[in-house]
């Protein structure tokens, strides 16, 4: 592959009851915020409010209210909070009495004005499900397979700290296999777990490690605990590759397969178990990676495209087997590849549209100029028409990134895209549809400069009325008008200055008769959603 584009262009405890309450300092940063935030979340875990403000720094005298859910009365305050994974927090709330709370959240705002959030969010203060003490007897293998998961379930009153043995089964989950598990009358347990050595916590970044989930339940409220089991690795395996060449398109992804084999302690060759995952030249955290299944094979289109010759590598992404990694060669042809597409619906009833364009590797016999179409399509996904194009170099030989840009007509409501069609050994490349920003239809519907005819000097008053096209013609309120005039015998028009309309829509503004001529009023430079719109032309004439 020659000249071509490298892809790269292209995060208080409460300890009086009723009015009484004590606080834990904040910092002096949180002390000297006084920004409101546009918004925030709030959740309680384990009988801690939670209140995450995203990257806003935490306003001033910031409270955390509780009330008995349907009444007004306040219970309990916290104003102090400390630092957790996904904001702030409480201290584990000590409130006298069990039962449902409503969690109000009060803060300055930035003018110092007080802002409350009733209802935030609600604590279910009861008797709940503890895990605690959890281990597994000893690392997990797949050779060695099982283990045993041990701990004490105790059910937990969040108002004294006080314990009692678990009543009844919980479940351990391994994968998609739930077990019921039953704890002794002091609420101990030790249950064996099989694993099938694929399993994985929750998120993608947990794919290094296997995991038992637990969950009881008590009083409507659930436990879950994930205990990461150790795994020994390094089983020996081996990946065999359907093919170890791949040809495709600039572009264009590529698609791999094989299957995934380990060697037990008996010499034989096992497939690996169903969800081991696939890497190939980085690790596999995309929404659906590559994955084996029930035999050990793996087959799909890997999110990475075309760019270069560099060969590719395949391997496993587990610590439950080590294997060589597989290289496959790479030949990446000719094509194209849109980047940074948008489109706009302008004021004066023109779609525009921008993008740049990978164009590598362009084969002899291509034209040295090749249209880009600008295509609408009412819904984004059928009956796509061409209504405008611009043209892109595509000089045989070479490889660029050019930039398109270019307008069409305005369509009506819906979707455009470009497409660069190509030809029959030239890839070509679309891009994905973009919904098109509604812009309603407007008019000067009432227009007229008077008196006419007038005497030189004298006053002229030009008035009219904006609206929408609607059939209630909804008046444009606060909008801006610009004045033109044009004399008789001149083809330039001037600029004579401008005035917003009224709460009617109406605007007028007087001017000094000069000359005879022609005047005009435009709705032009347009931000809102709404099309331009040009009056009637209206003659007066002045006399000496």
């Amino acid at each position: 592959m020659n000249n071509r584009i490298n892809a790269v262009l292209c995060t208080a405890t409460v300890l009086g009851l009723g009015a009484t309450a004590l606080a834990v300092p904040t910092t002096a940063a949180q002390a000297a915020a006084a920004v409101q935030p546009r918004q925030f979340s709030a959740h309680v875990v384990h009988e801690r409010v939670i209140l995450d403000f995203g990257t806003e720094p935490l306003p001033k005298d910031l409270k955390v209210h509780l009330r008995k859910k349907g009444t007004t009365a306040r219970v309990a305050t916290v104003t102090g909070f400390t630092a957790a994974p996904e904001g702030v927090q409480t201290a584990p709330l000590k409130l006298a009495a069990l039962g449902e709370y409503s969690v109000d959240v009060e803060y300055d705002g930035p003018q110092g004005e007080p802002v409350s959030h009733k209802d935030k969010t609600s604590l279910n203060y009861q008797v709940r499900p503890s895990f605690t003490n959890l281990k597994a007897s000893k690392p997990v293998s797949l050779a060695d397979p099982q283990t045993v998961v041990s701990g004490d379930i105790k059910l937990y009153d969040p108002r004294n700290g006080a314990l009692k043995p678990y009543p009844g089964t919980f479940t351990a989950r391994t994968g998609t296999v739930t077990t019921p598990v039953a704890p002794d009358a002091q609420g101990h347990f030790a249950s064996k777990i099989t694993v099938n050595g694929a399993e994985s916590g929750a998120k993608a970044a947990d794919h290094d490690s296997t995991y038992v989930h637990l969950a009881g339940e008590a009083n409507g409220i659930k436990d879950q605990e994930s205990l990461p089991l150790p795994v020994t690795p390094g089983a020996a395996a081996r990946i065999t590759l359907d093919s170890s060449t791949l040809t495709g398109p600039f572009g264009t992804s590529g698609k791999i397969g094989g299957t995934v084999t380990w060697k037990a302690a008996d010499g034989t060759w096992k497939p690996a178990p169903a969800g081991l995952r696939i890497a190939v030249n980085t690790s596999p955290t995309e929404a659906k990676p590559l994955t084996t299944d029930g035999t050990g094979r793996f087959e799909g289109s890997f999110p990475l495209p075309f760019t270069d010759d560099a060969p590719w590598q395949v391997r496993t992404d587990s610590p439950w087997v080590s294997e060589t990694a597989q290289n496959v060669t790479v030949d990446t042809t000719g094509g194209t590849a849109f980047h940074e597409f948008t489109a706009q619906l302008y004021s004066y009833k023109v779609v525009g549209v921008r993008a740049k364009l990978d164009v590598v590797e362009i084969p002899s016999g291509t034209p040295r100029s090749s249209n880009v179409d600008i295509q609408y399509s009412a819904d984004g996904k059928t009956g796509w028409t061409t209504i405008g194009s611009t043209s892109v170099r595509t000089d045989p030989g070479y490889s660029r990134t050019e930039y398109v840009s270019g307008e069409a007509p305005d369509p009506g409501p819906g979707f455009v895209r470009l497409q660069y069609a190509g030809t029959a050994n030239f890839r070509g490349s679309v891009t994905p549809a973009v919904r098109l920003n509604e812009r309603k239809a407007t008019a000067i519907s009432e227009f007229n400069a008077a008196p006419e005819p007038v005497k030189k000097g004298q006053p002229i008053t030009v008035t009219g009325k904006l609206t929408e096209t609607d059939a209630a013609r909804t008046p444009l309120v606060g909008a801006t008008v610009h004045y033109y005039f044009k004399p008789t015998g001149s083809t330039k028009w001037q600029g004579m200055g401008s005035t917003r309309t009224l709460a009617d829509g109406t605007f007028s503004r007087k001017f000094p008769a000069n000359e005879t001529g022609t005047w005009n009023a435009r709705f032009l430079y347009v931000t809102s959603p709404h099309f331009f719109s040009l009056s009637r032309y209206d003659d007066v004439v002045v006399t000496p």
